[in-house]
């Protein structure tokens, strides 16, 4: 049996390497190929699925920016895709630029903004004169400074250096030791139950008072724990919103099977995004280790920078390649 599975690229993505980390855990399973197919943005990834693809690694939020919120809207508007799998993986940001390139010349950064967001205390410290420019991937921002050359500079994974031949200025450049992003693997079916699972569900509610007290009281009343939950525009009406949960516990079980079902009283709109193992990630050999870079005193750090998208031709997605 062979499975197609999409990820974002081009190769040595974060969600290359998350896409890597699932494959090597399916090795039990009955699944003797994957065959990977890589997009050049989220919404072009996901919309594949159930067409092109049968399975996709998409990341869904990461422990310093929050949630990435193009894969939450599409879940929600676009696509009729469940979980059933996630994934965490450390994220270590590193500076990258070509041999001939010196870290006190670097006038142009460019990477994918969630790298740069991740980054921004580096840059605000040791490179605050250069213009920041946002990529669709940090595998994308790796190309342009190995193409370019120049006083330019990349931010992205270990990985990327070796692939395109560019050296490291600086490592774990983060900032922060637990930078971890979460990945959903989207499939038309959810997961297998474990016993020791999570939910994930949409829905909206009326706007009157008590409305969102009520929906989640059916999560309390029976002790279900959520481990997240947060608001999205219904993209109808300014201030109407769709609210984001996950619970633990599988759709199957007894007591969630009744708390979703008493759910429906409560609320306008309801979508079930699906139930999945919860990741374990001391069992993944996944280590979080001390970052090197570390910020002197307690300035405050601007969130933003001045910085512009970079308008580049992707090369084509259709490399398929075999495992």
């Amino acid at each position: 049996m062979s499975v197609k599975i999409g990820y974002l690229g081009p190769k040595g993505t974060f969600t290359e390497e998350a896409m890597e980390m699932w494959i090597e855990r399916q090795k039990h399973d009955t699944i003797n190929k994957y065959i990977k197919v890589e997009y050049c943005s989220i919404q072009k990834l996901i919309h594949a699925l159930g067409m092109e693809i049968d399975e996709a690694v998409a990341p869904i939020e990461n422990s310093l920016e929050g949630s990435v919120n193009i894969t939450i809207d599409l879940l929600i508007h676009e696509v009729d895709a469940r979980v059933k799998g996630e994934l965490i993986l450390p994220i270590k940001q590193n500076l990258l630029a070509r041999e001939e390139t010196f870290l006190e010349g670097v006038e142009e950064i460019y990477s994918h903004p969630q790298a740069l967001y991740q980054s921004r205390k580096f840059i605000y410290d040791r490179l605050p004169q250069a213009r920041v420019n946002e990529t669709l991937s940090t595998a994308e921002a790796a190309r342009i400074v190995a193409e370019r050359g120049g006083n330019t500079a990349a931010i992205g994974s270990r990985r990327l250096a070796e692939i395109y031949g560019l050296k490291i200025l600086a490592e774990d450049i983060q900032g922060h030791k637990n930078n971890m992003t979460r990945f959903y693997v989207l499939s038309s079916k959810d997961g297998d139950r474990t016993g020791r699972d999570k939910t994930a569900v949409v829905f909206s509610t009326e706007n009157k008072p008590g409305s969102l007290f009520n929906s989640l009281r059916v999560f309390a009343e029976r002790n279900l724990n959520l481990t997240k939950i947060e608001s999205r525009p219904s993209k109808r009406i300014l201030g109407e919103y769709i609210f984001f949960v996950e619970v633990e516990g599988h759709r199957e079980d007894g007591v969630l099977k009744e708390a979703l079902e008493k759910l429906k009283q409560y609320t306008g709109f309801i979508k079930l995004l699906g139930s999945y193992p919860i990741f374990d990630i001391a069992l993944s050999g996944k280590g979080v280790k001390e970052t090197s870079f570390r910020l002197q005193g307690s300035e405050e750090v601007p969130r933003f920078f001045t910085w512009k998208p970079v308008k580049e031709d992707y090369p084509p997605s259709g490399g398929e390649e075999a495992v």
